[in-house]
């Protein structure tokens, strides 16, 4: 039952939403459009519903925040943690999901069982992204690592989505999540480029609970940062990707040609486990129509479960709940 408190929430969460994207400049790929997908195919690879709720009460914190960057249809922070939380989530049995706004509460991380973070990174106002990008070695940030590794250690899951990835040099949250966006003009620094044509799944990725059933190559369209920081011997990666040349644009055109990208492997998605914790991570999630995409749900929702130590069964459902809405 929606209390008059949680509507006034949900309005707050719509208008803010609704003034990013007014203050959105035209930089949106327009010419990106939803991969389609074969709902019979979907359905084989999600597979019947055999346990229909999970193992015990669940507690999900999505972590939000506001992008003044990014043009209405990409980095939709507000709209997307609203479809999750107060929408799909909330059909699933035992699972209680909040929102945070930039950071969880001391409550809110002595109850989590997973912490989902896609917001966009606070700015300086000098386009520096918090303290420890601009003060290279200095451990000062927004970000309390005190309290995540206190959650990890205790076995807290963690998701990390696109921008998300973007903390500083990456330096200290590459260390709790694998990798992660560098801006260190020490280390090469990280790109932003279109992803439009498919990634691979690596051998580990074709093993991996996340990845099962769906195909060696899937087509997305999407954004791809790289390099990304940290050490790629210490997460599993699931999912690689060639990008465009060097910096070369940040995907304002349309996408090369394949045999002009550079052959290489970047990590697109990955996990790892830190303390008692488990992690996954991804660059995808640019633009809003990715978390709409059935693909993209069975991943997220499957790396969700797995980092929770919990079927996916209970979560099946989402996967095509809702579509287009």
């Amino acid at each position: 039952m929606l209390t008059f408190r949680t509507m006034s929430r949900r309005f707050l969460i719509v208008f803010l939403a609704l003034f990013a994207m007014s203050q959105a400049s035209s930089q949106y790929l327009g010419w990106q459009k939803p991969v389609e997908r074969d709902l019979a195919e979907i359905a084989r690879i999600v597979g019947p519903v055999e346990q229909r709720e999970p193992s015990r009460d669940l507690n999900i914190v999505w972590v939000w925040g506001i992008d003044k960057m990014h043009p209405k249809k990409s980095h939709e922070h507000a709209w997307v943690m609203d479809r999750y939380v107060h929408d799909l989530l909330q059909n699933v049995p035992r699972v209680t999901a909040t929102d945070a706004y930039y950071w969880p509460s001391k409550k809110q991380w002595e109850n989590a069982d997973l912490v989902v973070f896609y917001l966009m990174p606070r700015n300086d106002g000098a386009g520096v992204f918090n303290d420890s990008a601009k003060y290279e070695g200095d451990p000062r940030s927004i970000w309390d690592y005190d309290t995540i590794d206190a959650y990890q250690e205790r076995g807290g899951g963690l998701v990390f989505l696109h921008m998300a990835l973007m903390e500083g040099t990456g330096i200290e949250l590459s260390k709790r999540i694998g990798l992660a966006w560098n801006l260190s003009p020490r280390i090469p620094t990280t790109y932003a480029g279109v992803l439009a044509w498919p990634v691979d799944l690596t051998s580990a990725g074709r093993k991996s609970p996340i990845f099962e059933g769906l195909p060696g190559k899937i087509k997305f369209e999407d954004e791809l940062y790289w390099p990304l920081f940290g050490d790629p011997a210490k997460v599993t990666t699931l999912v690689t990707s060639p990008s465009i040349p060097s910096s070369a644009g940040k995907g304002v055109i349309p996408p090369p040609n394949l045999e002009e990208l550079d052959g290489k492997a970047w990590q697109v998605a990955w996990t790892t486990e830190v303390g008692k914790g488990k992690v996954f991570g991804t660059v995808l999630g640019h633009n809003f129509f990715t978390f709409n995409d059935p693909y993209f749900r069975i991943i997220l929702l499957r790396a969700m479960a797995w980092t929770m130590n919990e079927s996916f069964d209970p979560f099946k459902p989402l996967v095509t709940l809702h579509l287009g809405r």
